[in-house]
């Protein structure tokens, strides 16, 4: 009897132990299985573009942000998005916005969002902004009305206003502007992408007429580039994020143009950097934009009157005595034409 409940017993229990193991029940000193380490968002839908103005409480009171604004999304529900503008977090009613996404339109109201996974960092080592995120920093004001400088801000208006449209956009950082520097790259990593470390540069306000005002500075640099430029510039943000670059040759040699071929060269400002505009009619400036994907390059050369005896004969002719090559992305010849438009409004 003793030894039938015996072999009775053994029999249970190694059932028992068959049934844990089959369906996995670790011991008590093994390890759990590891559980991805994520969680639950609202998804990001990118970018939206404002289909109407919309006005936004701003640091220094109000602005009025105008239809066409491209804005980067922070987050959204079914009655509102938040944007991204100038480094502020702005609240936008959903129907003022279309989504730049696959549909182009925003997401029905009615459907529940798409709950997206993201991956989340360690909070020792957030995550990086990635580049197309970066964008243009301005000061307040900076595309308030000017007083004067109409001539410089209708020249760039006719200049780039052919190969873009005007608009606040943000968008476009890594953009190639010259060589290996790119849109809103700080201006530390291009000065060492161009091999100008060595070089003393100077950081000087720019005060053209038509970009944003209050808030771009340049830096110059003097060496030798592409052969004769003896001034390379970096036109940079408040940030020191770069926006545009110029060539300047201070010093032409030789090059000298007839009375006649330079008849309809009536341009005024040929250096917009440095804000130079002829001062007489005894100059003539000739200036040309052409756009090479998304960078505009305005080329310009100033030319002075120079007469000499020749026998008994005078011989009136112009002899160059500035050019320069400046290259701007499209975002940002967009926000120059935005100002310019800004700065000789009327109203």
């Amino acid at each position: 009897m003793f030894s039938w409940f015996n072999a009775r017993e053994g029999l249970i229990l190694t059932a028992i132990v068959a049934a844990f193991c089959s369906v996995g029940v670790p011991f008590a000193d093994t390890a759990p299985a590891a559980q991805p380490n994520y969680f639950a968002s609202p998804p990001v839908a990118g970018f939206i573009v404002l289909t109407q103005p919309v006005k936004v409480k701003i640091a220094y009171g109000e602005t009025t942000l105008p239809a066409g604004m491209r804005l980067l999304v922070v987050s959204s529900d079914t009655s509102s998005v938040r944007v991204n503008y100038m480094g502020e977090i702005e609240t936008i009613p959903i129907a003022a916005a279309r989504f730049e996404n696959s549909t182009s339109e925003p997401a029905d109201a009615s459907v529940a969002p798409t709950t997206a996974i993201i991956s989340r960092q360690p909070a020792s080592q957030p995550s990086p902004t990635p580049a197309s995120q970066s964008q243009v920093s301005l000061q307040p004001g900076y595309d308030s009305r000017m007083q004067g400088g109409d001539i410089t801000m209708r020249e760039v208006q006719l200049l780039l206003s052919p190969h873009c449209t005007e608009a606040v956009d943000l968008s476009g950082a890594g953009t190639k502007i010259y060589n290996d520097v790119n849109y809103l790259m700080d201006s530390e990593q291009a000065v060492a992408a161009l091999g100008l470390a060595h070089a003393v540069p100077s950081r000087v306000p720019l005060v053209t007429p038509g970009f944003p005002k209050n808030s771009m500075y340049y830096i110059g640099y003097d060496g030798a580039f592409e052969g004769h430029f003896n001034r390379f510039y970096l036109v940079t943000d408040v940030a020191r994020k770069v926006v545009a670059v110029q060539l300047l040759d201070e010093h032409p040699k030789g090059k000298w143009k007839s009375a006649a071929s330079l008849a309809a060269a009536s341009w005024s400002t040929y250096n917009f950097v440095n804000a130079r505009m002829r001062a007489s009619d005894v100059m003539r400036v000739q200036a040309v934009a052409k756009r090479q994907g998304e960078v505009i390059t305005i080329e310009t050369q100033m030319y002075q009157r120079v007469r000499s005896k020749v026998g008994h004969n005078t011989i009136e002719r112009y002899e160059e005595q500035e050019n320069s090559k400046l290259f701007i992305p499209i975002p940002f010849a967009r926000i120059i034409l935005h100002c310019a438009r800004a700065g000789i409004s009327k109203t």
